[in-house]
């Protein structure tokens, strides 16, 4: 009797062992932890001032592609409008001075060519007559000759003289040239500048008031409306959020001393938390670059702090979760 009760305990120590065994592999083998379904939120807003008019839509609202989210007007502001004209008439009195310095300068130029250009006639005259003089003295005496040298320097200073004078043209016809073409190809700065305000004034005119209607990019949910009817929103400002009805991408936390069990491509089984007859296969398509904390949400133990490398699974859009719901995800599928 005795050795069959050793016996017994024997078997009953080796059937423990085995089954303590078999559980330790299995826990081995399935590598579990906690994820959400991402949201794919898109923020509304426009790159200059609006002003809501009507708010169709609201939080957590689901809506079909192409159904009217806002009615919104896109108004100037009317000290923008009202500083335009003075802009207007102070570059168009700044032009006209332009126009009336440089006609002065060309005055100015055609004058100052006409006196040096005298100044040097002058000279060039009396140089003339001078040579002249000397040449009928010495035509009066018949007996007496006079070589050609003698009258070298006053030749040479009238050839100088008229040189200058043809340098002097030329370079008061260029001035003049310039000045008169920049009057014709209107290059008057300020001609330019109230011919763009002009255009600025007449655009903003046309666009004093026009409406936007506002409508979803897909089918989806209202997230947060962030502005009021009859309110004026300055660009860029939120106006709302909008999400698609369900995420294609999961995001969970691996804890720190399992990373190396998860790779990319690999497959992971994503199953609800509140029906556990609904589940997806899905496939890592991102890792973390670094051991994050992982959030309080996604902990096994929530009061622990316990950090972790984020995980990026990929499942089909077509899935029941609601946006940032909590999954469990788990590789028991694949074993």
């Amino acid at each position: 009797m005795k050795g069959l009760s050793k016996l017994f305990y024997l078997l009953i120590l080796l059937l423990g062992v085995a089954f303590f065994v078999y559980f330790q592999k299995g826990q081995m083998e399935v590598l579990s932890f906690y994820g959400f379904s991402e949201s794919n939120e898109t923020e509304i807003n426009y790159n200059y001032p609006v002003v809501v008019d009507q708010i169709v839509v609201t939080p957590g609202q689901e809506v079909k592609q192409g159904d009217i989210l806002l009615k919104l007007n896109r108004i100037s502001s009317k000290e923008t409008l009202s500083e335009e004209p003075y802009k207007i008439q102070e570059l168009a009195a700044e032009s006209k001075l332009w126009v009336q310095r440089k006609e002065d300068d060309l005055l100015r130029t055609k004058q100052e060519k006409q006196h040096e250009s005298n100044e040097r006639k002058r000279k060039v005259e009396e140089l003339e007559k001078k040579l002249a003089y000397k040449k009928s003295l010495v035509d009066d005496l018949q007996s007496i000759s006079v070589p050609q040298s003698s009258y070298n320097p006053i030749v040479d200073e009238i050839a100088i003289l008229k040189k200058e004078m043809q340098e002097i043209e030329q370079k008061y016809d260029l001035e003049i040239v310039g000045i008169n073409n920049e009057l014709a190809l209107g290059k008057n700065p300020y001609a330019q500048r109230v011919k763009l305000l002009k255009a600025e004034a007449q655009f903003q005119e046309d666009k004093k008031v026009r409406e936007i209607i506002v409508t979803a990019p897909t089918d989806g949910l209202i997230g947060n409306v962030y502005c009021k009817e009859a309110e004026h929103i300055p660009s860029y400002k939120t106006l709302l959020s909008f999400y698609e009805p369900h995420s294609g991408l999961i995001r969970g936390f691996v804890h720190e001393d399992l990373t190396l069990e998860v790779a990319l491509g690999d497959e992971f089984k994503v199953s609800s938390l509140k029906d556990s007859e609904v589940s997806y296969t899905g496939t890592v398509t991102g890792l973390g670059s670094r051991i994050v904390e992982i959030p309080t949400r996604l902990r096994k133990m929530p009061d622990i702090k316990t950090y972790g490398r984020e995980v990026l699974i990929s499942i089909a859009k077509d899935n029941s979760f609601l946006q940032k719901e909590k999954v469990a995800i788990s590789n028991d599928r694949v074993h």
